[in-house]
Order: structure tokens, then sequence, then C-alpha cells
């Protein structure tokens, strides 16, 4: 695989985050509304042991980022709007709990399991597009090896995105509730 794909996912991601920001700061009240909504049906997540967020967390993020990055082959395009609604979500998120609780707060609450999240999420849909492309090649006549590439692509989701997921899953059941009691 090549950094200019990890460098296109990257790029999409922050252009979707500063959309959904603006989206949000233009439309708040409905952005709000949506993500009290949104909250509130997933609160009884906040009933569950530890151990079973953890793993809700892991599995969501695991499920999606692998799908994400399999369905690279239709031509890169799932793997896009995936990280392009992620990065929108994430950029509503951002402003709407900004409003409530500060920005710096709302930011020392994601950054530290979003670097390793976003990271895992990146590589995964960067992936998904260059097996799209690869796809494309071998339609093109090339002489792609899709076997080996899609080996190559689960190899570093097992190897890569697996492990940061598991160290973004825990950083976001054990320490961002922790950040957030201190910052509340």
């Amino acid at each position: 695989m090549n950094s200019k794909y990890v460098a296109l996912i990257t790029a999409i991601f922050f252009i979707s985050c500063y959309t959904g920001y603006i989206w949000a700061e233009e439309n708040y009240e409905v952005a709000r509304d949506y993500f009290e909504k949104f909250f509130s049906e997933l609160s009884f997540i906040r009933d569950l042991p530890s151990y079973a967020i953890f793993a809700i967390i892991f599995l969501n993020n695991s499920v999606k980022a692998f799908l994400a990055m399999i369905s690279g082959f239709l031509f890169g395009i799932i793997p896009i709007l995936f990280i392009f609604i992620n990065g929108y979500v994430i950029g509503m998120i951002v402003y709407v709990k900004g409003v409530e609780l500060g920005f710096d707060r709302t930011l020392i609450m994601l950054i530290p399991h979003g670097i390793t999240e976003i990271s895992a999420i990146i590589i995964a849909c960067s992936y998904g597009v260059w097996l799209g492309i690869s796809l494309y090649d071998r339609i093109r006549g090339g002489e792609v090896d899709l076997g080996l590439c899609l080996r190559k692509a689960v190899r570093t989701y097992i190897k890569v995105v697996i492990p940061l997921l598991l160290i973004s899953a825990f950083i976001e059941t054990y320490i961002t509730p922790l950040i957030s009691a201190l910052l509340i």
C-alpha cells in the first residue's frame, strides 16, 4: 500500500470534521437535538459493567473498520464514505459538546482515545481504497494479485488496526471517564 492513500483518507477525515463542525455551528439546535436523542438511546450502556462497555466499543469499532476495509473492493467508495461520515459526526460532536462543556474539555476527553481509534480507522480505510484501486487496475489489465493484496490488508488489520482499537477501547472505557470526572 502507498502512503498517498493514507494522506488521502486523512485529508478527507479532516475536511469532513471541519464540515461537520461548521454545519453544527450553523444548525446548533438540530445537531444538539440529534445527539441528545442518539445518546439517550445509548444510555443503557452506562449501566453495563466496564468490561461489557469495553467489549461493545472494541467489537463495534473492529467490525466497522474491517467492513470498511473489505468493502474497498467496491472501488474504494465505501471506505471514503465511511471516513467522511465519521469525520462529519466527530466535527458535529466537537461543536455541540464544545458549546455545552467548553471546547478545551471536549477535546481533552476525545483526543486520548481518538488518536488511536482514528489512526486505526484511517489505516483500515486506506487499505480499503488501496484494495479498490488494485481491483480497478486488475480490471484494466494490470498484473495485480488481488489475493496477495487482500492478505496484506488483513495482515495489517490484525497486526496494526486491532491492537490500536484495543488500546482505544481501553482508554475510552477506563481512562476517558476519569478525565471526564476531573473536568466536569
